[in-house]
């Protein structure tokens, strides 16, 4: 591939990394928002669904109260007839057959709403977990996207400071080197000096063990084994070229 080729690629593949993490970002609010619009209806369907709680609770409080007139009626038209009055008993009849129905309409409302009042209840309570639940993974996805981005961030002060790091240590070998050079030069100067000076030749008689004092076990061992007030110079051969 050519370098003009291996560029466009890279150029393609930065607007790609771009247009999939603004796709990321867009998904994220959009999931926001649906959860707020969930919320929102949740709120609503538990609005309806009080509402349907409170006409079931009216409607139960209605059929005792019927109930309990159709037994008190009931009651009332067995004395009047006990008693006679065969016109009360039909009176309280029909009463009791008004009351029947309305008992008979109210009990068939109520068996309706009651199975939509749990099914409703039962969604809340489904609605409200999946929210909860889509809660804890946008929180969980948010935290892991700081995360990561505070991860690159040292990752790449880290590379940084690596490199920098590695610039150091080539810089420290460098200084050690010269150094070095400089201390071999320094070296190489004080023998030059002592070449000069004679010093160096007193270095190789003593290297010699010819002159100086001699420290050795053995050397002092001997000194000690000669008789007193003698000794033994050590005489140098006389230079060639003189005659006495």
């Amino acid at each position: 591939m050519s370098t003009w080729g291996k560029i466009f690629t890279a150029i393609r593949g930065g607007i790609n990394e771009a247009a999939e993490a603004a796709a990321d970002n867009q998904s994220m609010r959009i999931l926001d928002q649906e959860i707020r619009d969930a919320e929102q209806s949740l709120r609503r369907a538990r609005s309806d669904l009080a509402g349907i709680m409170a006409s079931n609770k009216s409607v139960m409080r209605r059929l005792e109260e019927n109930r309990a007139k159709e037994t008190k009626d009931t009651d009332s038209a067995r004395a009047a007839i006990s008693a006679g009055r065969t016109d009360l008993a039909q009176a309280l009849a029909q009463r009791i057959a008004t009351t029947r129905s309305e008992v008979q309409r109210d009990q068939e409302e109520l068996d309706r709403l009651l199975p939509r009042q749990q099914q409703m209840l039962r969604t809340i309570q489904d609605t409200e977990a999946r929210i909860a639940q889509m809660k804890r993974e946008v929180e969980n996805v948010k935290a892991n996207e700081s995360l990561l981005r505070a991860q690159s961030a040292i990752a790449h002060n880290q590379s940084g400071i690596n490199t920098r790091l590695g610039s150091a240590v080539e810089s420290l070998e460098r200084i050690k080197k010269r150094q070095e050079i400089t201390a071999g030069r320094i070296e190489a100067g004080a023998e030059l000096a002592a070449l000069e000076n004679g010093g160096d030749l007193d270095r190789q008689l003593r290297e010699a063990g010819i002159g100086g004092s001699s420290h050795s076990a053995d050397d002092i061992l001997a000194q000690l084994m000669l008789p007193k007030n003698s000794a033994e110079p050590v005489l140098l051969p006389a230079p060639a070229g003189n005659k006495d």
